[in-house]
């Protein structure tokens, strides 16, 4: 297998790890959302609010983090391609 290949194959790899990050984000918002609205009086809502904010941050992060990769292999892709 060429070293391009191989090369697209971590890509993949990668990005579906990435896709399981984005969910266990997701998962863990929900998850406190869901806790307050069943016991959200026991909450301090400024703390809450700075968690879900950290959360959505990472979001971001790993969404950029998406995004770079997703580059790197649409470019393989093509040199693949046109090779």
């Amino acid at each position: 297998m060429s070293e391009q290949m191989n090369t697209y194959n971590r890509y993949i790899e990668q990005e579906d790890t990435i896709y399981k990050r984005l969910e266990t984000l997701e998962q863990c918002q929900y998850a406190i959302l869901h806790y307050i609205f069943r016991d959200g009086q026991q909450f301090n809502k400024l703390v809450v609010k700075e968690v879900l904010l950290g959360i959505n941050q990472l979001e971001i992060d790993v969404r950029m983090e998406l995004l770079h990769l997703r580059l790197e292999k649409a470019f393989l892709a093509y040199e693949m391609k046109h090779n």
